[in-house]
Order: C-alpha cells, then sequence, then structure tokens
C-alpha cells in the first residue's frame, strides 16, 4: 500500500472517529436526563400523600417536601396551670414534617408505593410532667374528645347492661374501681376489661375520707386496690380519683409517689341522687365541650342517659374516650 492510500486510510478511520464521537454526544445529550431519572429517580407510580413523584429526583421531591413543610404540622401547646383550682390541663406535643427522612422514604420506595410524610413530636416547654402531683380535671380543650369517668363502688346489677350500651356505641370508658367492690366481683372486672375499657383506683373504701388519713393509710388505700385490679384484669391502673373530690396537698403527694396520677371531673351527673333522665341529659348536652370528664355512676338511669346522649356527643364531632387517651399529649385525629 502506497503512502498515499495510506493517509487517506488513517483520513477516513479519523473521520469515522468523530462521527462516531459526535452521535455518541448527540444521543448522550439527548437520553441522559431520562436515564438518569429512570435510575437515579423515584420508581414508576410512588406517589407522595397520594400525588405522583414518580422518576423525579432527589432534589426536586426535596423542594416538594420544603414546601409542604411549610404549611404541615402543628405547634405545640403547654401545658395550662390553674392556680385558683391547684389542676392542670395537659399540654398538646407539637408535630413537625421531617424533611430528611420523608425524602429517603420517597427515593427508597418500591415502585407503585403510596409514601405518607415522616413527622417528629415536638415538646413544649411546660408539661403535666414537670407538676406530677397536679391533678387535671380536663383535657387540652384544642383536642376533640370527651371522656367518660365511671366511678363504681355499688350498682353491679346495672353493669351488664351498661357495658351492652358502651359496645353498642363502640365507646370506651374508664372505670374507677372501690378496692372493697373489686375484691366482690372480680368476673364483672374481667368484662370491663374485655370490653376495651380503661381501669382507675377509687381507693379501697367509699367510707374513706382522703383528707383525714396520714400517708401510710392513704399509701396502703391505693396500693391494695392497685393490687386487687391486676389480680383480676392484669393490669394496674395509672389513675386515681377521690371519693368526693376531696383531697389535699398529702393525698396527691402520695398519689405522684405511686407513679399515678389524680384525675377529677369537670362535668358531673350526681346521677346518685336520681335527679331524673331529663335533667341529667340537659345538664350534659349544655355544659359539653371538647375536654370535659363525665363523671358518672352504674344506675339505671344513666344506663338510659348513655342511650341518648353518646350519638349526640359524637353528633358534635366529639370522640368518646378513655381518660388516658384524654389526657395524653398527642392530637387526635
Amino acid at each position: 500500500m502506497s503512502g498515499a492510500d495510506r493517509k487517506k486510510r488513517v483520513w477516513r478511520w479519523a473521520a469515522l472517529f468523530l462521527l462516531l464521537t459526535a452521535a455518541v454526544a448527540v444521543l448522550y445529550f439527548q437520553f441522559d436526563e431520562p436515564l438518569r431519572r429512570h435510575f437515579h429517580g423515584v420508581k414508576a407510580g410512588v406517589t407522595l400523600q397520594g400525588k405522583p413523584v414518580e422518576r423525579l429526583l432527589r432534589p426536586e421531591v426535596a423542594a416538594i417536601v420544603s414546601r409542604m413543610a411549610a404549611y404541615q404540622g402543628r405547634e405545640a401547646v403547654s401545658a395550662q396551670l390553674e392556680p385558683e383550682k391547684e389542676r392542670i390541663i395537659p399540654e398538646l406535643n407539637g408535630l413537625e414534617l421531617d424533611q430528611e427522612a420523608t425524602v429517603d422514604l420517597v427515593m427508597k420506595a418500591p415502585p407503585g408505593v403510596r409514601v405518607n410524610p415522616l413527622y417528629y413530636e415536638l415538646l413544649p416547654p411546660v408539661r403535666w410532667d414537670h407538676y406530677p402531683a397536679l391533678p387535671a380535671g380536663q383535657g387540652n380543650p384544642r383536642k376533640p374528645c370527651v371522656s367518660l369517668m365511671i366511678n363504681v363502688a355499688w350498682g353491679e346489677e346495672e353493669l351488664p347492661e351498661m357495658l351492652r350500651v358502651l359496645q353498642k356505641e363502640d365507646v370506651r370508658a374508664t372505670f374507677f374501681l372501690v378496692g372493697r367492690w373489686a375484691e366482690q366481683n372480680e368476673a364483672l372486672i374481667g368484662q370491663i376489661a374485655a370490653g376495651g375499657h380503661e381501669l382507675g383506683n377509687h381507693g379501697y373504701s367509699d367510707d374513706e375520707t382522703f383528707t383525714e388519713l396520714d400517708a401510710w393509710s392513704i399509701a396502703r388505700s391505693i396500693r391494695q386496690t392497685n393490687e386487687i385490679i391486676f389480680d383480676a384484669a392484669g393490669c394496674y391502673p395509672l389513675y386515681f380519683t377521690p371519693h368526693k373530690g376531696e383531697y389535699n396537698r398529702l393525698t396527691l403527694e402520695i398519689v405522684s409517689r405511686q407513679g399515678m396520677r389524680t384525675v377529677l371531673w369537670s362535668l358531673d351527673t350526681v346521677d346518685w341522687q336520681k335527679p331524673g333522665l331529663e335533667v341529667m341529659r340537659e345538664k350534659i348536652i349544655r355544659n359539653l365541650a371538647p375536654g370535659k370528664i363525665i363523671l358518672m355512676h352504674p344506675t339505671a338511669e344513666t344506663v338510659e342517659l348513655l342511650r341518648e346522649i353518646l350519638p349526640s356527643i359524637k353528633g358534635k364531632g366529639l370522640s368518646v374516650v378513655t381518660v388516658s387517651e384524654l389526657l395524653a399529649p398527642d392530637w387526635w385525629q
């Protein structure tokens, strides 16, 4: 092959190389973006709070999540001290969208998955834990819930029907049991617990006046009742309520030392005085508001009252929950 032919051949290869390079460059710039989105973007069919985010890249997802964080979440609400009553209204924890964790969740989601944002709680500066001996007489009014406090020292003949009404309405209450009564009605306690209801401590005897007892007697009454309830239902009460609402600072301190909280009520049916169904119904409906704790006992009139007012309470957009749920610092959905 002559020198001229070799030169021509080299030029032809050089031209072909340049053409191939140009073609690769064109293909790269034309298909790089779809390829990057396919291999590094969000998988096909993934949604975030119901909105499609498939094939988006991480910076794009981060921008969406940042915008969501600007209007989602809740401010923390501090516990409110009521010095004149020597009580406290429990706090509500705040919620803030966890942006980095949410973006990670979206980017790692398999195809077709619906992703919901992740949140973390923000604790308010003033909390019930800071005042463990202060009693609460209601839940936070920004929580759309109320609770039934059912004190039981008698009325076992009405309890089965009361439980049936609560079950029919899909409502859970908190039953505060007197220890002496609980000793004699273990089967009924089992029925209460089986219905998903909460058990509280109402002291050992309905004859006790806690303001007249010394520290040892108060502690004995509470511990003895706790053990009776544990033997019957397998759980220790978290809350205590005193007879007739009578207590002093010593009572509150002893309850706190037991790792428990004292709970009072904000709306009293006074059903033990048999005021009549209409009077009780009017009182409840007129004073009903978020956070209320409604005191009642197992009477025949109270069973009828529950049949009438539970649908009305729900109709006002309020959930009927246990005392634990009402006083917990989480928001109710």
